[in-house]
């Protein structure tokens, strides 16, 4: 008898393995050491208090954590909150309103099961375009169409929306905002957030911040949703209908850790821990340990912004003069503007032994069939000075 499948993971794309075929046919560069800018991997050595911490920990390992979060990294989560977003002090629960996640990727993907349920007949789920691959999955797995938001072209990068009819807010059941976003390093303004919100208790959906990218900034700290909304609303209900998302991948060079935190309305929190419970693995007793650690120092993001800023400084000289670049306020990677987005990739890998990703695998088709991702290319800022030079000059001397 056949085996059957579930359909929907048919429609699952990796922007990763598409840029595989796409240059399947080519060899690097002879004579040029291959360099890779297509994944936002940071590859800066972790703090040492990672490993110290873990090595300290090592008699917890025959243990099985608490789904939550143990009690030292929840107040060390609420102590990191607190610290970055003044505004939001002491107003987030720990015993309810903050999670651990095994990665933010986790989170981001349960939430739209979350979220969607038999009530709401043909659900949507709205994300921005560009967008993490995450978020469509997760819309697609959960039985919702992807709907992509439109937003405005370079430089500014802005969501709209406005642009969001009444018979679409009706049916979406979760609206996915990145912030910074990946790949272009915009900064929802804080109207746009209480938008959002506004909109999401109107018509009964989640909304759901991805915060990844918030300690990477050029040392002015990007607003948060926490802070937005603790502002805008004194009273109990003002995380109902939000789900706020960090991680540290980026901010501690920690990408192996999978170790994030939820932050937001009760109900929410419980239910994706109640999934979580059912068919997920925790972070590891050491790993939240070691999480904990590296969410209450942050003398060690300071070292990895100024490395970062470094790595810019490279692109802004590289780039000089091209209209075609911006220097993003946050974020790693530089979301630049070319002819054709495709092809520039594959005469990179072929020409200059150099990797680098297609805007348009980062993003879907528009209703009139236009694809704005085609125009650009990802470069993902995250090696050592030396490499990230010789990759940016790269880049240039095809321009």
């Amino acid at each position: 008898m056949t085996l059957h499948l579930n359909e929907r993971i048919d429609q699952f794309e990796s922007p990763f393995r598409r840029l595989d075929a796409l240059i399947a046919d080519l060899q690097p560069a002879p004579g040029l050491t291959p360099i890779l800018m297509h994944v936002g991997e940071p590859q800066d050595e972790p703090p040492a208090l990672l490993a110290q911490t873990v090595a300290a920990n090592a008699h917890d390992w025959n243990r099985y954590p608490p789904s939550l979060g143990t009690p030292a990294f929840l107040a060390a989560v609420a102590g990191y909150l607190d610290r970055r977003y003044p505004g939001a002090r002491g107003r987030v629960r720990p015993d309810r309103e903050l999670s651990s996640v095994a990665s933010t990727r986790e989170a981001l993907f349960l939430a739209a099961s979350v979220a969607i349920g038999q009530a709401r007949p043909q659900p949507v789920a709205l994300m921005p375009n560009p967008f993490y691959q995450t978020y469509r999955a997760a819309a697609i797995m959960a039985g919702a169409t992807p709907v992509y938001l439109p937003q405005s072209g370079f430089p500014r990068f802005e969501i709209d929306l406005d642009a969001i009819d009444e018979a679409t807010l009706a049916r979406t059941g979760i609206l996915y905002l990145c912030s910074p976003s990946n790949p272009e390093g915009q900064v929802l303004a804080p109207e746009r957030m209480r938008q959002a919100v506004a909109l999401a208790r109107r018509h009964g959906f989640l909304v759901v911040f991805d915060e990844c990218y918030a300690e990477l900034h050029d040392g002015h700290p990007p607003v948060g949703a926490l802070e937005v909304l603790a502002q805008a609303d004194g009273s109990a209900g003002w995380l109902d209908n939000v789900l706020v998302l960090h991680s540290l991948s980026k901010r501690s060079s920690a990408a192996g850790m999978r170790s994030g935190f939820v932050a937001g309305d009760a109900r929410v929190v419980a239910a994706l821990n109640k999934v979580r419970l059912n068919g997920t693995a925790c972070t590891p007793a050491p790993l939240q340990a070691a999480a904990a650690a590296l969410w209450s120092d942050d003398a060690h993001v300071v070292q990895m912004r100024e490395r970062l800023a470094a790595r810019f400084d490279l692109a802004d000289r590289h780039f000089a003069g091209y209209a075609g670049y911006r220097r993003p306020p946050c974020g790693f990677f530089v979301w630049l503007r070319v002819p054709d987005g495709a092809a520039l990739t594959r005469r990179l890998w072929a020409e200059r032994a150099l990797k680098v990703l297609p805007g348009e695998y980062l993003t879907q088709p528009a209703p009139d069939g236009r694809n704005s991702g085609r125009e650009f290319i990802r470069l993902a800022l995250v090696q050592p000075l030396p490499v990230a030079d010789e990759g940016l000059a790269r880049v240039a001397s095809l321009l």
